[in-house]
């Protein structure tokens, strides 16, 4: 097993945020290292090649998951102006775009999405990790302030 400070959790998530249908990234659960295969890149290894060394697919951010991270977000807010026009913006169609959109409206509010959305993405990738058997679960607790 990994600890995780053989892993770059910001990376991570970066990768957890950025893979799509064109393009996968994969953890190489030894190192802790990334690489990314598909469209978009000339060099390195095949999925085939890096699945047979054992590299796990990392997986893409669930959208579904990500509207319940903008609904949280918006349920902790004390502006109510603030809240209503976040509201709004994920019932319409493209909400992730309007919700960005919206933000842009209330810089601290933006400020403090950006602050939630990192610690929401680190939570997810500590799981993912987790439920991967890639980290140990007691150093997984202590990430997520769950150690007892």
């Amino acid at each position: 097993m990994l600890s995780l400070k053989n892993i770059d959790l910001d990376m991570l998530t970066t990768a957890m945020e950025n893979a799509s249908y064109e393009m996968q990234w994969w953890l190489d659960p030894d190192t802790g290292g990334l690489e990314l295969t598909g469209d978009m890149v000339d060099e390195g290894l095949l999925p085939e090649q890096l699945e047979e060394r054992g590299y796990v697919a990392v997986e893409m951010a669930d959208s579904h998951r990500g509207y319940r991270d903008m609904e949280d977000f918006i349920a902790t807010l004390e502006d109510e102006k603030a809240r209503a026009a976040l509201f709004h913006a994920i019932e319409r169609k493209r909400p992730f775009r309007h919700f960005k959109d919206a933000l842009y409206g209330y810089p601290q509010v933006q400020e403090d999405w950006y602050a939630f959305h990192e610690k929401r993405m680190r939570h997810h990738a500590v799981t993912w990790l987790l439920s991967k058997g890639i980290i140990d679960e007691q150093e997984a607790r202590r990430e997520l302030g769950e150690d007892s």
